[in-house]
């Protein structure tokens, strides 16, 4: 996925119940848009685009850890429920996005067949929910759209919760990046604010875009006003891509990585985190090739979880 950088009642599963519960119990007297006081113990903690080889392999050591979630597309049916079938052993839910249903190339959605692919996934214990769009201002899919995609899946499978992922955070909430009511259960975020030097500019050194907590609680607010109650997660960058002509992104360090992630909950009110990305053979590095940067992860979810992350 790409960064904003880069380019000009519904019931919920018990986990994520959970975590409201929890964030609003410690936060009650915060603000939509103030700071967070406290950091929800019980976020997921989701990987992304993962193989199914990998998820076979334990590749990294991601199954029956501190992971709890991998977003994954899909595009066939074998390789759909394999795929469901290996993340159960795993110990991971899955978040499914069915390629077939919004093509991302032309930005044209296909509500019609959201069915077909619900029907697929639905019955397997290792399916979590859905994700409709990503970054639909990137490729030109409007809120209208967006809607219609909410509302097959919703009638397709009103059991499973569905998700949209929104880039383009400085833009949130506006014509050009619409959000509002009936768009998703879950909203996703994505913000990857290391970059080289020079503002991404330089091919080397690092950088740190220092927006972020102003956006972040803009949005915080915006969901509050639009859909109370509806929770935001956040997904942080953890790769290297140097092939962008301007803001390049920039490996972070581990007090970086922690750095994305504690801004996500104190100012946008996360209540789960999302890591970009497993695999991306165009960028210089990903989490696939860099288990250093895998083992940075996991420490930080089992600090998240253990109530011990700062």
């Amino acid at each position: 996925m790409t960064d904003e950088h880069s380019r000009p009642s519904v019931r919920l599963p018990r986990r994520i119940a959970l975590t409201l519960v929890a964030v609003l119990a410690l936060g009650a007297s915060v603000g939509a848009g103030s700071v967070s006081a406290a950091y929800p113990t019980n976020a997921p903690m989701v990987l992304q685009n993962i193989s199914l080889e990998d998820i076979v392999t334990n590749r990294g050591h991601i199954c029956h850890s501190t992971f709890t979630h991998v977003m994954k597309n899909f595009s066939g049916v074998t390789n759909t429920r394999n795929y469901l079938k290996a993340a159960a052993t795993c110990g991971l839910k899955v978040i499914a996005f069915f390629s077939a249903t919004a093509d991302e190339a032309t930005g044209v959605v296909y509500p019609s067949r959201v069915a077909y692919w619900v029907n697929v996934a639905k019955s397997y214990p290792a399916l979590w929910g859905y994700l409709t769009v990503k970054e639909p201002s990137w490729h030109r899919i409007n809120a209208t759209e967006i809607r219609s995609l909410y509302h097959a899946f919703k009638v397709a499978d009103p059991s499973h919760p569905v998700m949209a992922l929104f880039g383009d955070t400085p833009h949130f909430g506006t014509s050009v990046n619409p959000y509002t009511a009936g768009m998703a259960d879950v909203v996703m975020v994505d913000w990857y604010p290391v970059e080289t030097a020079y503002g991404g500019r330089s091919m080397t050194g690092t950088s740190y875009v220092t927006t972020g907590p102003t956006n972040f609680k803009r949005i915080r607010a915006y969901v509050a006003s639009r859909t109370p109650g509806t929770p935001i997660w956040l997904m942080v960058a953890t790769h290297r891509n140097l092939a962008p002509a301007y803001h390049k992104k920039q490996r972070p360090s581990q007090a970086l990585l922690n750095r994305q992630v504690r801004e996500g909950f104190a100012y946008l009110g996360a209540t789960g985190i999302a890591f970009h990305t497993w695999s991306n053979t165009s960028y210089n590095l990903d989490e696939r090739r860099d288990p250093t940067m895998v083992g940075w992860m996991r420490l930080l979810a089992g600090q998240v979880h253990a109530g011990t992350f700062r």
